[in-house]
């Protein structure tokens, strides 16, 4: 596997200049710290190995360039939402399991800052038909070097897929964390409407040694509230970031039961049990871990849930880079 990641990444330039520009989180601004190998990547091999992948060709429309987020609808089968990172257009694009471009819609109201982390979730009734409505919630969370003191989410009524160009409004949420600015590309939205957020990047104690990944939580009510929103800190995740070279924690979804958090790095998916109405992690229950670096992705970003039983769809940064699906273990 060590192989096949060397010749991988020597197609792209050398490791030091891909992925581990991808592990330290900033596009060209890279820490010598951060360098890594891809012996050290191969280390990172904790976790079952994927089952059933498969490769699915992208033909996604050329301003999607680095589809760094994954969002599956609900109600359109087979149809998942991405992104692009930060420094580009605020575009929304629809892709479905298939490969084919369902939708590029320009996203008014918002700016693309650093956007970095997406979620399709319940956002309220619709006032002229009185039915549950469905978002697309977009995540304006990173921060690269933890400077910005507040940072926004976008929500937009979700579009039908249509292959077609078009325009949506946005809704924002302004917020900042209760502590300090985190860098976050980890965002959910639980049953009961809460927004939460995973950290990515290492954080310390006070002695100096790695701190778990924090998960913050923005009430519902914040986006009736016109006052700069407050992300409280509610819990934290069995995973040390930094701990390997390539820990970063770049994506997170909840399965459409909501029984299942999927938290991924670089190199793993860590699948937690969750309370169905919250989406609290039970922290009673062993996560289950899967290792995914046999997908060979060039900057593997986002994940989102194909179904409720493991079956996983991948997204990598990069022109035209393929989805994967594949098979991960739920925990027992």
């Amino acid at each position: 596997m060590g192989e096949n990641l060397q010749s991988l990444f020597g197609r792209r330039g050398g490791l030091a200049t891909a992925v581990f520009v991808a592990a330290a989180g900033a596009c060209s601004h890279a820490d010598a710290s951060d360098r890594t190998s891809a012996r050290q990547m191969a280390r990172d091999s904790m976790g079952a190995v994927p089952t059933a992948i498969h490769t699915v060709a992208l033909n996604a429309p050329p301003e999607l360039v680095e589809n760094s987020a994954a969002a599956m609808s609900r109600r359109q089968p087979g149809v998942l939402f991405t992104i692009n990172d930060s420094g580009n257009e605020p575009l929304l694009f629809a892709i479905d399991t298939l490969g084919a471009s369902r939708g590029v819609w320009t996203v008014s109201g918002a700016t693309n800052v650093d956007w970095e982390s997406a979620a399709v979730a319940p956002c309220g009734r619709s006032a002229a038909r009185g039915v549950a409505q469905s978002c697309v919630y977009i995540g304006d969370t990173g921060d690269n070097a933890g400077k910005h003191q507040t940072r926004t989410i976008y929500r937009v009524v979700e579009p039908t897929a249509s292959a077609t160009r078009g325009a949506v409004r946005a809704e924002a949420l302004v917020y900042r964390y209760v502590d300090e600015p985190h860098d976050v590309e980890a965002m959910y939205v639980a049953p009961n409407g809460d927004i939460v957020l995973i950290t990515k990047r290492p954080l310390r104690n006070a002695a100096g040694h790695g701190r778990p990944a924090l998960i913050f939580r923005l009430a519902p009510a914040a986006w009736s509230n016109h006052a700069v929103a407050v992300a409280t800190l509610v819990d934290s995740l069995p995973i040390v970031p930094g701990s390997l070279p390539l820990r970063l924690i770049t994506d997170a979804a909840l399965s459409p039961d909501a029984r299942h958090l999927a938290v991924r790095t670089y190199t793993q998916v860590y699948i937690f049990a969750t309370d169905a109405a919250t989406g609290q992690v039970v922290h009673s229950a062993a996560p289950a871990v899967c290792n995914v670096t046999s997908l060979a992705e060039p900057q593997g970003e986002g994940l989102t849930w194909a179904d409720a039983r493991g079956r996983l769809i991948f997204t990598s940064e990069g022109v035209h880079v393929p989805l994967q699906l594949a098979n991960c273990p739920l925990p027992k």
